[in-house]
């Protein structure tokens, strides 16, 4: 595929960039593993790069096996977030694709490559990079650098950022009682967080029951269902109607939802609670159980779907999926075979 046909057609005065994505955690392993469709920094080192523009991605010679540099992939910039105190923001990065053969220092093409808005010693690689990973280049170097290279458009389906909180941050909850303090909910709607009052909850009704927390198969996922359930309760108690049930304890984890609540009719609500400490509302798993749950006959099912699960901050983001759960409705994406021999 060309590049040309995945990215936006440019516009008067675009701007284009090479991103490095080279940052480590303590164990050797990125930081951001979502590098394709995400890049994050701080203004206050390097705020030149803007809402649409093109980018490459490189990955520095000190995280290859071979120790040499490679630019992998690109894509184009769709928003940026508002700095946080510190300066740090994110960009957002869509129209994605990988080259099919990265481009690689040692290589006779990038060797070779005449730079129309950098310098390069020859033969040497030397103070070529900026120091902040961020490298503003020319439309024409862009152009030229993809010209004539396989790609492929980068499916975004493919990422899979469920993560769990650690068992030392399930045990830090536990002896500090901190969930006993409360969580801190936003609730969002369409992707933009609602802000009254009446759509943040904070605090538990309760103490956790840990040893609840600690038989279950995913620690994270019931926290997240009795951050909810919690939730419910007082919505429940401030409207009148009658208190949810905890039917994955009650009544077993068979169902294909979690909570039973109910509205202002007293009608069943079917409630499935899907909780991540990643920082993206979809792209969770669902079994074909709570699928079939979500569509019987007259029933009112919605999936909870609580994210950006934070034990220190005691904060996280809530977003609300209405049933039923069909392939016009949502892009359901098989990543489970059963396997039997015919």
């Amino acid at each position: 595929m060309k590049i040309e046909d995945i990215l936006p057609a440019p516009v008067e005065h675009q701007e284009a960039f090479i991103l490095d994505h080279g940052k480590t955690n303590e164990n050797g392993s990125l930081k951001y593993k979502d590098d394709m469709i995400s890049y994050g920094w701080s203004i206050k080192h390097f705020n030149k790069l803007h809402e649409g523009a093109y980018v490459l991605n490189r990955h520095p010679g000190k995280i290859t096996k071979d120790r040499k540099f490679e630019i992998y992939s690109g894509g184009y910039v769709k928003s940026i977030t508002k700095p946080d105190v510190d300066g740090n923001v994110v960009a957002t990065i869509t129209h994605a694709f990988t080259f099919a053969t990265p481009l690689k220092q040692g290589g006779a093409f990038l060797e070779n490559f005449k730079w129309d808005s950098k310098k390069k010693k020859e033969g040497s690689w030397e103070h070529f990079w900026n120091q902040y990973g961020m490298n503003m280049i020319s439309m024409k170097d862009f152009w030229n650098l993809v010209k004539g290279q396989n790609c492929v458009a980068f499916d975004e389906s493919t990422i899979n950022e469920e993560t769990e909180l650690t068992d030392s941050e399930i045990q830090e909850l536990e002896s500090t009682g901190a969930l006993t303090s409360g969580f801190e909910i936003t609730v969002i709607n369409d992707g933009e967080a609602r802000r009254p009052k009446e759509h943040k909850y904070t605090g538990v009704a309760k103490k956790i029951d840990f040893t609840e927390v600690q038989k279950a198969k995913s620690k994270t996922g019931k926290i997240g269902e009795l951050i909810v359930l919690d939730m419910l309760t007082k919505e429940a108690k401030l409207k009148g109607l009658k208190d949810p049930e905890q039917v994955s304890v009650t009544r077993g984890d068979g169902l294909g939802y979690d909570i039973l609540s109910f509205d202002t009719a007293g009608n069943e609500i079917h409630v499935e609670v899907k909780t991540s400490t990643g920082k993206y509302a979809d792209g969770f798993d669902i079994t074909a159980n709570e699928i079939a749950a979500s569509q019987g006959e007259d029933v009112n099912y919605k999936i909870y779907r609580v994210y950006k699960l934070n034990s220190k901050t005691r904060k996280c983001e809530l977003q609300i999926y209405e049933g039923p759960i069909t392939k016009n409705r949502f892009k359901l994406v098989p990543t489970l075979y059963k396997f039997y021999q015919k």
